[in-house]
């Protein structure tokens, strides 16, 4: 594995897809090694690397031809899919900026090896979050920790392990095991891939399990020059027209909702948009996707501010009467989503320009009668006087729960 070797080793990209559109959202960073080696795959490579104490000189090279690659191939819009070997976590990662900037970078760890045993590694992927990279639980499901790993590092993405993919059109004892990570994920802000999709049937049983990508020699081989996107293969209907002023069409994140969630957000979406109350929809992970103008007038946030973010975020937090913020179990949100029943409570809002305005807000849960889920919630508020609040020194907010029948 001397230079000349190395300098034979190049990368196979393999896509991952949105299984709604088509459209590839980025491609994997696979390695191969010179066709005369005989040692192709990643596996054979790293053995022989390490039989020769070059693992980690093979990582550092591995991480450079990724990153060289998506500088040279990716859309502007498309993530690059780096895998790191979690022994070798604190080797560097090269930079591509400005072209490539760490959030256009997920980085893969695989469930296969115990990272919850690896303190260094836990603790870098602490760095790589505030860096701003984007962090993949690779082969989730048949690895060691499970729930575990997903506590401990909080992943934007995890990969579903072929194991659970293969066959899953005829196995519903797979199906209904992954309905429930469908549902763990939504609940957790992650999203899913489907790995190793080789057939039509998969595919469509995948859609309608809800999976937002995929990815697997059905949608695209690992190949050096990048496959087309959209994947004709995926679409089953036309895409649906976005709402005028929404911002569905060009999000990431919202374009991997099931067809239902869709909808339903779609027709929520138009609610806020006519109604002259303060206004606004989230989703289950609390990504805004409508905000009207009368929410702008009362709070200086604009709409296209509001549409690119998360409500936990610096953007409109949540304040009980004494300034804390309600960001978990306490915030109007929250407590709609998790127990499914209308809430109204007074709060305090963060305006644009960093002042509090008192509210009074009513939230009422999105239910999606065909996942029988919870989806989302929508929110109206307004303004209320001074004189209508509670002292500072009061401990808490002002909370009234109306309880809804299931699927209300």
């Amino acid at each position: 594995m001397g230079t000349r070797f190395m300098e034979g080793l190049w990368v196979a990209a393999q896509p991952v897809v949105d299984l709604s559109t088509g459209h590839v959202v980025g491609y994997e960073s696979l390695i191969r090694g010179n066709l005369s080696s005989g040692e192709m795959s990643p596996e054979q490579l790293f053995e022989a690397a390490r039989r020769q104490e070059r693992e980690a000189a093979l990582e550092v090279q591995c991480r450079a031809l990724g990153i060289a690659w998506g500088h040279r191939h990716l859309a502007l819009d498309q993530l690059l899919f780096l895998n790191i070997h979690d022994h070798y976590a604190t080797l560097p990662i090269p930079s591509a900026r400005p072209t490539l900037e760490p959030d256009r970078v997920a980085l893969e760890l695989s469930e296969h090896r115990n990272i919850l045993e690896n303190p260094v590694c836990l603790q870098q992927i602490q760095r790589w979050r505030k860096e701003g990279y984007r962090l993949v639980l690779d082969d989730y499901g048949v690895g060691y920790a499970g729930l575990g790993l997903l506590l401990a590092v909080q992943p934007d993405m995890a990969k579903i392990d072929r194991l659970l993919i293969a066959g899953i059109d005829h196995d519903p004892a797979r199906q209904t095991i992954l309905r429930h990570v469908v549902a763990l994920a939504e609940d957790q802000g992650v999203t899913l891939v489907a790995e190793g999709i080789e057939t039509l049937a998969e595919l469509r049983t995948l859609q309608t399990i809800g999976i937002p990508l995929g990815q697997g020699f059905f949608l695209g081989r690992p190949q050096a020059d990048p496959v087309i996107s959209p994947r004709p293969q995926v679409v089953v209907a036309p895409p649906l027209a976005p709402v005028r002023g929404w911002a569905f069409a060009s999000d990431p994140d919202l374009r991997q909702q099931a067809p239902s969630d869709q909808e339903i957000f779609r027709k929520t979406a138009e609610i806020v948009y006519a109604t002259p109350f303060p206004a606004y929809v989230v989703t289950r992970t609390r990504r805004i996707v409508a905000w009207n103008r009368a929410a702008t007038d009362l709070t200086g946030w604009t709409q296209q501010q509001m549409e690119q973010h998360r409500c936990r975020d610096q953007h409109l937090n949540h304040h009980d009467l004494d300034g804390r913020p309600l960001c978990v179990g306490a915030c109007p949100l929250v407590s709609t989503m998790v127990h499914n029943h209308a809430h109204k409570q007074q709060v305090t809002a963060t305006q644009a320009d960093g002042s509090r305005v008192p509210i009074e807000v009513v939230t009422t849960p999105l239910w999606n009668p065909v996942t029988q889920k919870t989806i989302g919630a929508i929110e109206y508020f307004w303004a209320v006087s001074e004189s209508c609040v509670p002292d500072p020194g009061w401990s808490r907010a002002l909370k009234t729960e109306f309880p809804l029948a299931p699927g209300v």
